[in-house]
């Protein structure tokens, strides 16, 4: 990350304060992809400097010093402004994180929008048929008119809370690191997301039609009918290409219906495990996530595989409102002095489109 979302660029408001929080965005990667090392320092030394930077913008925005406590680190920690002020720098953390954890393979089938507090998103659903052309002549002056209406959709965001309860104290004096906290948060509210935008999207294929010209929805995989719903997605969405997208066990099926073929063990599908291409139609892999409710439990379905044009318009639209905010509980309420706080999140999810999908069930 290079650059900063503007609501965090307007909390950091010096050129030195924004330079911490992006250094912050490359430590947290950092132990999100389990490095033991970033750049020429040791996890152990940069877990040391992110903390001494998380104490030094807790006494910029308090407006109090670890020195006037006579650097009595127990008592500043449990400072109820202090508390509060370290809870909103992490909640603002998380804003600078999560964007980037969303864009992934969700990119593929949702759009994510950024509004300030208090908006909603608005969404315009444009026409996907042309005008009318008619035959004309010589004595005809005009001609059958058809005006193309445009359809309007509007997302209210709901709060979302995250209730944590971590020792202030360990985090600035090291025993608990700092990205472990903030990724675990931000992992928190990007499952949450994928939930969401999966089971919008999930809902919204299921009620396609299964018959006739309209049918958009396939039970049992052929490969005539991967290819000519493709080709229907592909030609009602302005031509804009479709593409299959599927988890790793539902896209590793997709193999030419021939027994004449073969693989180079040296090959992509070898390396890769699965199909890149399928007759022209790029194959993408939406990655698979556990599903928290049931233990060991598997999110997304490893029996369908879906067909989307994503350059023609987005399936799932995604408004997040404003910042995380943070609530902490009163001074001293817990006997082990830990820190109860809630962060919350407002977002919502919906399914407004013009664009053409469809749905291949394998079995």
């Amino acid at each position: 990350m290079n650059r900063l979302p503007i609501a965090v660029a307007n909390f950091a408001t010096t050129d030195e304060r924004k330079e911490g929080y992006l250094k912050m965005a490359e430590y947290c990667a950092a132990f999100s992809a389990g490095k033991t090392s970033l750049g020429e320092k040791t996890f152990a030394e940069a877990d040391k400097i992110m903390s001494d930077w998380f104490l030094n913008e807790i006494e910029f925005m308090s407006g109090k010093k670890l020195e006037n406590f006579s650097g009595n680190l127990e008592v500043f920690a449990n400072l109820g402004d202090v508390q509060q002020v370290g809870f909103a720098i992490l909640g603002i953390a998380t804003d600078l994180i999560l964007p980037d954890t969303l864009s992934n393979d969700l990119g593929h089938i949702s759009e994510l929008k950024f509004g300030a507090f208090g908006e909603t998103l608005k969404i315009d659903m444009k026409p996907r048929d042309l005008f009318v052309v008619s035959k004309g002549g010589r004595n005809k002056r005009s001609f059958d008119l058809k005006r193309q209406f445009m359809g309007t959709a509007t997302i209210v965001p709901e709060r979302h809370v995250i209730s944590v309860g971590v020792s202030l104290y360990d985090i600035l004096t090291g025993a608990y690191s700092l990205a472990e906290f903030i990724m675990k948060a931000v992992r928190s509210l990007e499952v949450q997301f994928r939930y969401d935008i999966y089971d919008a999207f999930s809902t919204a294929v299921k009620t396609l039609a299964t018959s006739g010209d309209t049918q958009l929805q396939f039970a049992g995989y052929t490969q005539d009918d991967a290819i000519k719903l493709a080709q229907k997605v592909t030609a009602w969405n302005g031509g804009a290409r479709a593409i299959f997208l599927g988890t790793k066990l539902a896209i590793s099926k997709m193999l030419p219906a021939s027994s004449n073929y073969r693989f180079d063990l040296g090959s992509e599908y070898a390396r890769v495990g699965h199909v890149r291409e399928f007759f022209g139609f790029d194959v993408l892999e939406l990655e698979q996530i556990a599903d928290y409710t049931t233990e060991f439990k598997l999110k997304l379905n490893d029996e369908e595989i879906y067909v989307i044009s994503p350059l023609s318009d987005k399936i799932v639209k995604c408004f997040v409102e404003g910042s995380t905010l943070s609530n902490v509980n009163g001074n001293f309420a817990n006997a082990n002095l830990q820190v109860g706080a809630d962060l919350s999140k407002s977002w919502g999810v919906g399914v407004y489109t013009s664009a053409l999908a469809g749905v291949i069930t394998l079995s």
